[in-house]
């Protein structure tokens, strides 16, 4: 090889070295100081055991539809026979999807005593609680049974909830009746319910009807002409019979004092 030669050859490949050595290798970018290196999310893996979180507005023990136990007092007029009160029935919609009210059934002893069908039927979504309002007019123990399915299918679930109905303000008047060793029954002209109480004061002299805590029964009339008679074993009494009237001890006295008609008293 003459000299030539060895010198194209030499010289490219001392540049390239020389390049080599005075290029440095370009360093990796930093990340701003200050701010963390973020890292890829971790993936948990899946337990396909796990139970499944109720749904939103249920608890754990919560699933289907929920009825809850309802209590109801009826309310009454000063008669006894007029009452009425509504039933607020309730029913959680805890399935996980929407669901539609379409009949309602209410039993009682055993037997169906209504029965309401829903058209439209309301849809209750999931979480929520569907709601009524039925009017009552007797005490007792009632079973309520709602159907649901899905809006658009034909299948047909159901779920029953109990229903207690009582007449409390009965209840406590005819105790009260108890206490004064009354009589409960029916009286007067239109046969309304009430407490025939027993006195405390009977047999005492009275000149008025206020004297008394039932009636003043007219027995005669005093050296003074007016009215006098006894106070009555009981509060209320029927037939035709001479009676003090409340009041009457404001009056003048009539003289000669005027025979005494019976009044008539149902």
């Amino acid at each position: 090889m003459d000299k030539t030669s060895l010198l194209s050859f030499t010289i490219p490949v001392l540049l390239a070295a020389s390049t080599a050595w005075a290029a440095p290798p370009t360093p990796a970018p930093r990340p701003p100081a200050g701010k963390p290196v973020a890292k890829p999310p971790v993936k948990k893996p899946v337990d396909v055991n796990r139970t499944p979180e109720p749904p939103r507005g249920c608890s754990p023990t919560e699933s289907g539809f929920v009825m809850s136990p309802i209590e109801v007092s009826l309310k009454c007029d000063e008669t006894w026979d007029k009452c009425e009160s509504d039933i607020p029935l309730r029913a959680k919609n805890c399935t996980g999807e929407f669901q539609s009210i379409y009949r309602l059934e209410m039993y009682e002893n055993g037997r169906r005593s209504l029965e309401l069908e829903f058209d439209p039927a309301p849809v209750v979504g999931n979480g929520t609680t569907w709601k009524e309002a039925i009017p009552w007019t007797s005490p007792g123990d009632l079973e309520a049974v709602v159907y649901f399915r899905p809006p658009g299918s034909t299948g047909e679930q159901s779920v029953r909830g109990s229903v207690k109905i009582a007449n409390k303000g009965l209840s406590a008047a005819k105790e009260a009746c108890e206490k004064c060793n009354g009589v409960w029954g029916r009286y007067g002209v239109n046969r309304y319910q009430g407490c025939n109480c027993k006195t405390t004061d009977a047999g005492k002299v009275c000149n008025d009807g206020d004297d008394c805590q039932g009636l003043c029964l007219f027995r005669r009339y005093d050296d003074q002409a007016r009215e006098e008679g006894v106070c009555s074993e009981q509060q209320r009494m029927t037939g035709c019979i001479p009676v003090v009237m409340k009041g009457q001890s404001q009056l003048k006295p009539r003289i000669p004092p005027p025979k005494k008609l019976p009044t008539c008293l149902d």
